[in-house]
């Protein structure tokens, strides 16, 4: 009187399982639950920098990279950038991109100031979720990668 359960005897037994599975793995990816290799998860830990306090320091081969931002990280305001780099770097190009939301590519214009100092500004667009999560990309002359800054806004 054993009966031992076969997929072949019950193969709707199988097709729920499989079916389960892959909902639970779609729901776990969609949540973030099980993080998807993207771009955002393969920042080298030697070019990211998480801003607290509105300064970040990178140390980066030819010495250190400072970013600042003025003020409290706000949405929907303009917001004051400063970066200060090594001797013989320049800033190639600028942009941010939210990591827990798609928000578009959000230009940084940053002009040079000083040999080293470089100055602009952006604004943040507003979303939904209660805290986004953000990094501002700097594309630095003589860099494949571009020095990821991350920062987080929270809603007013």
């Amino acid at each position: 009187m054993n009966k031992i359960l076969t997929f072949s005897r019950h193969p709707k037994v199988l097709q729920v399982l499989v079916l389960l599975f892959v909902v639970g793995l779609l729901t776990s990816l969609s949540l973030g639950i099980i993080p998807i290799n993207n771009s955002y998860n393969k920042a080298d830990k030697n070019s990211l920098c998480i801003l607290s306090e509105g300064k970040c320091e990178l140390s980066l081969t030819e010495g250190t990279m400072t970013v600042s931002i003025a003020g409290q990280l706000l949405t929907e305001e303009q917001l004051d950038i400063a970066v200060t780099l090594p001797d013989n770097l320049t800033i190639t190009s600028a942009r941010i991109e939210g990591i827990n939301m798609y928000m578009g590519v959000i230009p940084v214009v940053l002009k040079q100031q000083g040999n080293n100092e470089w100055a602009g500004w952006f604004m943040l667009g507003s979303c939904s979720e209660p805290q986004m999560q953000w990094q501002l990309l700097i594309q630095l002359n003589g860099y494949a990668a571009p020095v990821s800054v991350r920062f987080t806004t929270t809603q007013k």
